[in-house]
């Protein structure tokens, strides 16, 4: 009988702490903190911020084709083709709200809930790098469609300074294609310095948690 109460009194005794445990709690007091130290504050800070231009530059563009582009169906176009970039590129943004806000709930399993929701949104930051590229691919599409005919003109092999217009033109391709990847780079680092660098804070925390 007396070993019987030492065994049921043992284990009644709360458990020690884990580091893991630990760990856990100071990563939850960090995420519902309302101080600089909380990662989630800036991603919902930079995020709602972006929404926000994203909005403004599509009003802008809606008043640029109901009174500059309104006479003009190659304007039209192209702004139409702008709004459409630009819904895209906020649903993307309104996406990584919705993923901040998850995270910000706090599940009862962190560890899988915080890893499962950067990964989405860092999906969402490579889909917005590549929304880029095809706008500007087409935006330069666009250009080329509606100075179709001066093109051939220009690349007519009868004219006597075909062999410089050609290379002219190539350059040119050349020119274009470095600026579609230099935005994309700088996109990219804008992100990195927007998102990227609180989400490896907290792939960081987690690193920590899990060992």
């Amino acid at each position: 009988m007396e070993l019987d109460d030492f065994c049921r009194r043992w284990q009644e005794q709360p458990a020690e702490p884990t580091h893991i445990s630990l760990t856990e709690q100071k990563l939850r007091a960090m995420l519902s903190s309302s101080s600089s130290v909380n990662p989630l504050l800036k991603l919902r800070k930079n995020a709602s911020r972006e929404l926000n231009w994203v909005v403004i530059a599509f009003g802008l563009n809606g008043f640029n084709a109901l009174y500059f582009a309104r006479n003009s169906a190659s304007l039209q176009w192209f702004v139409v083709m702008l709004m459409a970039m630009l819904s895209v590129v906020g649903g993307l943004v309104y996406q990584r709200l919705r993923v901040i806000r998850e995270m910000e709930q706090q599940q009862d399993n962190l560890y899988e809930s915080l890893k499962n929701r950067i990964v989405r949104f860092r999906h969402l930051m490579r889909l917005h790098d590549y929304v880029g590229v095809v706008t500007l691919t087409l935006v330069v599409l666009t250009v080329l469609l509606v100075r179709y005919t001066d093109l051939l003109n220009y690349l007519r092999p009868s004219s006597p300074d075909w062999g410089l217009h050609l290379a002219l033109v190539a350059a040119g391709v050349v020119a274009v294609l470095g600026l579609i990847y230099a935005a994309y780079a700088v996109g990219k680092a804008e992100h990195q310095r927007r998102y990227g660098r609180y989400l490896d804070q907290l792939e960081a925390a987690l690193r920590e948690l899990g060992e």
